[in-house]
């Protein structure tokens, strides 16, 4: 009886255990935590080092020739690529510079503007084939002289023993190797260099005798090669395709006759690659290795067990504050807020919770005033509608009393004045059909028409077809004005508005036979206007912006004038409908 009461209690006591378990693996994170650290380290770690002891030296074997290899592969590829860019680039300028229908260098130092053009013009072709690595690209003559940019030091380069080598090469042969750079003007610490020298097969001018220097940095090539000399002790020896040696490693070592030889050759330039590693490197002993998985195994235990420790207490606290705060929000106490210190995971979510009720509390506290700006937003919106109102009020007014004068000229002038201005003073679409624009455009003629009377002609020529199409709101109005105040005189002349009709954008032409401007002054109309005349050309010039602001830099304005001969202006958009 009493070994049955014994049992029971037992029994009650296992269910107990198992009951105060099972309510903290459901729980408390803390626990999970720590359970999951010492199960994640000890299975794995007991895994390992079983396995790695009974395969370490085939793994270590290939793991160590796989990456050797890959290394080798990355570094030939990285030296093929380098090379055939620099020969790509210096093939296109050596065929532009041997063909006397494009050379456009007439003299070796410019003394004209136009031969200050012609050389910036020659120093942007080569700088449109720079690429991110390459260091400069140069041009350099008989005498000296040089192009390509200013900050290169002939004197120096002259003295350098790579460029003294370079300079006995005959035409149709190259030069290329690795050097350190001196010939710049700053005074960094060298840089490693890939430079390619290429004599230029002209006789005429200044290039006779000249040659191309190209000079790549290969600080990414050195990575390379001292990433496989330092972490897999290589020895390395670089050929060109005339057997010379160009690079070799600076280490004094014999080769061995059981050396692991690698040999990569670049067959489209004849240059090999050897790459020498000591035969032991490839072997590994399996006692050490199994000695330190041992050691490793036994540490990291130790570890995860005092990690599992000592994080999981200060996360579940930090968790559980959070969920406390959360649920003080929850019941309205908006102004609570978690100290951060911390910036990890939990401390990223701790400072968004915080950022959330503020802005929570703020967007609450913005309602009332978001409500009273949007009053006052409406109110000023009907005051500004006050003022063009009373201004066409008072132009109809002007009109029926010029009307009951019989003073018909004055009743049709303001009649057009007050449908130019209604399109001037309506903001409520920036883009319009074509038809309404030159509907503005008749009104404002008629304008001009009874202040001048009949003096000018104007002729329209435009497709129906292209009436549909959008146009930003007064684009036209400023080029007319432009015509009346500067063209001609006392109004008198002829207008042509024709509109093409391409297949993805309109040009619309505006001639006129006007007393004209020189190409300055019309290349001066569409420049910025900041610090310039800010009366003549100023329509012109927003009416180009603004074309370039909704279409982009492809759009806009072009004026062809010359004095005594009338102005056309161009103009381009694209073509566009309106949208239902």
């Amino acid at each position: 009886m009493r070994r049955l009461q014994g049992l029971k209690m037992i029994i009650e006591v296992i269910k107990n255990i198992s009951t105060k378990l099972n309510n903290q693996l459901n729980g408390s994170f803390r626990t999970k935590l720590m359970l999951f650290f010492i199960v994640v380290a000890l299975i794995p770690l007991l895994l390992f080092g079983f396995l790695s002891y009974q395969k370490s030296s085939t793994i270590v074997n290939k793991q160590f020739n796989d990456y050797e290899n890959f290394a080798v592969s990355q570094l030939e590829t990285q030296l093929e690529n380098t090379i055939n860019q620099m020969f790509v680039v210096s093939n296109d300028i050596h065929q532009y510079l041997s063909d006397p229908t494009l050379i456009v260098i007439k003299e070796e130092i410019p003394r004209t503007y136009e031969g200050f053009i012609e050389k910036k013009n020659f120093e942007r072709f080569l700088e449109a084939h720079k690429t991110f690595n390459t260091k400069g690209i140069y041009l350099i003559t008989n005498s000296g002289y040089y192009y390509g940019g200013n900050d290169l030091n002939s004197q120096k380069l002259f003295q350098m023993p790579f460029w003294k080598e370079a300079s006995k090469i005959k035409q149709g042969d190259r030069w290329i190797g690795f050097y350190k750079v001196d010939h710049y003007g700053s005074s960094k610490t060298p840089e490693s260099i890939l430079g390619l020298v290429l004599p230029i097969q002209s006789q005429y001018g200044i290039l006779k005798g000249s040659k191309l220097l190209i000079e790549t940095n290969a600080d990414e090539l050195f990575s390379y090669i001292k990433y496989l000399e330092k972490d897999v002790h290589a020895f390395i020896t670089i050929h060109n395709e005339k057997n010379k040696v160009i690079y070799q490693t600076k280490a004094k070592r014999e080769p061995l006759s059981n050396d692991v030889v690698r040999v990569k050759n670049i067959d489209a330039y004849g240059w090999q690659i050897e790459i020498r590693v000591p035969e032991k490197l490839f072997y590994q002993s399996s006692e050490v290795i199994f000695n330190y998985t041992l050691l490793g195994i036994f540490v990291l235990i130790i570890l995860a067990i005092l990690l599992a420790m000592v994080f999981s207490a200060p996360l579940a606290k930090r968790i559980r504050k959070l969920k406390e705060s959360m649920e003080l929000v929850s019941m309205g106490a908006l102004q609570t807020q978690i100290p951060v210190k911390e910036h990890d995971e939990i401390g990223k979510l701790t400072i968004s919770f915080n950022q959330m009720v503020q802005q929570i509390k703020e967007l609450i506290d913005e309602i009332g005033e978001t409500e009273r700006l949007k009053r006052k937003a409406e109110l000023r919106a009907f005051h500004y509608q006050i003022n063009p109102h009373l201004l066409f009020n008072t132009l109809n007014s002007i009109q029926w009393k010029a009307r009951l004068s019989n003073a018909k000229e004055v009743q049709q002038m303001i009649y057009h004045l007050t449908e130019v201005l209604h399109e001037n003073l309506n903001f409520a679409d920036e883009l319009i059909p074509l038809k309404k624009e030159l509907d503005t455009i008749s009104h404002y003629l008629k304008v001009q028409e009874i202040r001048f009377g009949h003096m000018f002609d104007y002729i329209e020529k435009v497709n129906p077809e292209c009436l549909d199409y959008l146009i930003p709101r007064l684009s036209l109005q400023p080029l007319f004005e432009n015509i009346f105040f500067h063209a001609f005189e006392d109004g008198q002349g002829k207008i042509e508005l024709t509109i093409a009709d391409h297949t993805d954008f309109l040009e619309l032409s505006l001639r006129d036979n006007g007393k004209g401007m020189s190409e300055q002054t019309a290349l001066n109309i569409l420049n910025d206007h900041s610090t310039k005349d800010k009366v003549r050309g100023i329509g012109v010039f927003n009416v180009d912006q603004r074309l370039k602001l909704h279409f982009g830099n492809e759009y806009g304005l072009k004026i062809e004038s010359s004095p005594d001969d009338g102005t056309t202006i161009k103009m381009r958009w694209p073509k566009r409908r309106m949208t239902t």
